[in-house]
């Protein structure tokens, strides 16, 4: 009887436990949502008579916009690249808006982004308005290129006293794992179409082998080019002089000041006086600005989808959690294209591309689909690339009927590769023996206990042939390239936009503007036409919202360790991928 009750009374202290925890959750979540509705970033500031409008480059502007409960509590924005844009353009010709503010110590867009931003300055400039930059340090002693390149668009300068500016230059560095590997006893079998699809090199190699090295000289050299130029022409400096000044930095301020690459030193306080009395205007954050241009939208009107595909391409469910890589699935975007399909008032699509690459038939399906839209609603389709569209991001750009991209945008690396990684030297090590029981010639081919077998190597580089054939020969196609011209710009050679466009896998350089008129001009609509600019994936509701982050976890860390589990199946199955080398550009 003593234990029947101990029982009892566990059973009982269980159930209260776990109808607290329940409670618990619930009560967190219900708190999410109602702080989401009242956060001080859902609630609209009101617009001055007078305004001077602020950008802080410091927050983290992407390519998608950040729409979960968490982004509202972050530091930073939930806005993306598109939205920066357009607020700029849109303010170009508000009578409210003055003049534009900005401040930058570290950024995280690119280069390829950060010159999308500028054709949005210049357009602001143009109306008459000025545009001023103020840092108390640019990369902070060093890594702080682009950020001066960003400066370097601005009318005026300013700087706090004793900082410096850290234009450093460009430092591309590559990691490499196959002696590690060989130690713990993981042999890497790869295959790749061709010499230049160096994606798994860091597996196979220790060091750069001559045609990847070649490369990232080659990207290097051209970003370089591109930084160098930029500031020159932005700050009416001889080049050599900004090539003999990144040599020398990083460059105090005081410095800086001497050599003309600043116009003021101030600390932030007497900046933003300066600007008050001389607008006679209140500062206003552009984020608050964007908000009001959101609810300034129209209703049945002509409408331009813009559509961003931001990630490694895979098959299944898109994703941006912040604990992963951003995911570009397969299934998510059929979805969206067709909910496209069913809109009476669309016109025409921009698909932003930021993609390294990721699954070929992924990338197909996806590239199928966009081209199966264009035919059903008689629309054109612009692409506008970003940081990368590479691989099998080039793959689905290949749907658009115009192509833009970037100076510094990374694309082509037209090529293909696969294998498996083999452990069985691990497992010798591990003393774990595996039974092996197999029907047919090539049972084994998925298995990651053993090499290839001559028979299953034969049947595996023969898929990556045809994989190769298919894409060189969809390139060839539709950028009207004569296919015998294909061997010059495929075999997995990378490209700047502007090497690019020479060569004819892009029509023009430019970005989120300059796309968008084109697609306006072959969407036939007039300048008396009104319309409206539609942004995807769109905005979930507060349900959908909730549904995610109750089906995710809320994001947690212990989600990262469980999600694992499911990467080791991509061990166990073969994958044509079409993806960027892993590298890091410093600048």
């Amino acid at each position: 009887m003593n234990e029947k009750k101990i029982n009892i009374l566990k059973l009982i202290a269980k159930t209260i436990v776990y109808a607290f925890a329940c409670f618990g959750v619930l009560f967190i979540l219900m708190l999410l949502g109602v702080l989401s509705l009242m956060s001080p970033k859902s609630r609209l500031a009101d617009m001055p008579a007078s305004a001077v409008l602020t950008i802080d480059f410091n927050q983290n502007y992407g390519e998608l916009r950040q729409d979960d409960f968490l982004a509202e509590f972050t530091s930073s924005s939930v806005y993306s690249v598109f939205d920066l844009v357009r607020a700029v353009n849109v303010a170009a010709t508000d009578e409210k808006v003055k003049a534009i503010s900005a401040n930058v110590n570290t950024t995280n867009l690119s280069l390829a982004q950060i010159e999308d931003i500028s054709e949005a300055l210049k357009y602001f400039q143009s109306t008459g308005k000025k545009i001023y930059l103020f840092s108390n340090t640019i990369g902070s002693f060093g890594g702080g290129t682009k950020e001066y390149y960003l400066a370097s668009l601005f009318d005026e300068i300013w700087m706090q006293p004793n900082a410096d500016i850290g234009i450093t230059g460009i430092n591309i560095e590559v990691p490499f794992f196959k002696n590690i590997l060989s130690k713990i006893g993981v042999e890497p079998e790869f295959y790749t179409r061709y010499e230049y699809k160096t994606a798994v090199e860091s597996l196979l190699s220790a060091g750069f082998s001559k045609n990847y090295k070649q490369e990232l000289e080659k990207l290097a050299s051209g970003l370089f080019d591109e930084l160098s130029k930029g500031i020159a022409l932005n700050r009416k400096k001889d080049i050599n002089d900004i090539k003999k000044a990144i040599d020398s930095a990083p460059i105090f301020s005081q410095d800086a000041l001497q050599e003309g690459l600043i116009d003021k030193l101030a600390y932030r306080h007497a900046f933003e006086k300066f600007l008050k009395q001389t607008y006679n205007a209140e500062l206003f954050d552009i984020t608050d600005y964007m908000g009001h241009i959101d609810t300034a939208q129209g209703k049945n009107l002509k409408k331009i989808a813009f559509l961003v595909l931001d990630g490694v391409i895979e098959s299944g469910e898109s994703s941006n959690n912040p604990l992963n890589d951003t995911v570009i699935g397969s299934q998510t975007v059929l979805s969206q294209l067709k909910e496209l399909s069913l809109d009476k008032n669309l016109k025409a699509l921009v698909l932003r591309i930021n993609s390294p690459g990721g699954s070929y038939t992924a990338s197909d399906e996806i590239r199928a689909a966009l081209i199966n839209l264009k035919q059903e609603k008689n629309i054109p389709i612009v692409v506008s690339m970003s940081t990368y569209a590479a691989s099998g991001g080039y793959f689905v750009s290949l749907a658009g009927d115009y192509i833009f991209a970037e100076p510094s945008s990374i694309t082509g690396s037209i090529g293909v590769l696969g294998g498996k990684m083999v452990f069985k030297n691990l497992f010798d090590k591990l003393l774990i023996n595996w039974g092996d029981i197999k029907y047919g010639k090539n049972a084994g081919i998925l298995s990651f206990n053993q090499k290839f077998t001559p028979s299953e190597r034969d049947v595996f580089n023969r898929s990556l042939d045809l994989v190769y054939e298919d894409f060189t020969s969809k390139v060839s196609s539709s950028r009207n390239i004569a296919f015998k011209d294909m061997d010059h710009v495929a075999r997995g050679r990378v490209w700047l936009g502007i090497e690019a466009q020479k060569l004819h896998l892009v029509d023009e350089l430019g970005g989120i503007q300059s796309a968008l008129l084109k697609a306006k001009e072959l969407a036939n609509i007039t300048s008396d036409d009104k319309f409206t600019i539609e942004y995807y994936p769109r905005r979930e509701t507060f349900q959908e919202r909730l549904t995610k982050f109750i089906e995710t976890g809320g994001n947690l860390p212990m989600m990262k360790v469980f999600q694992g589990f499911d990467d080791i199946k991509v061990l166990r199955r073969l994958k044509y991928d079409a993806a960027l080398p892993p590298f890091v550009i410093k600048m």
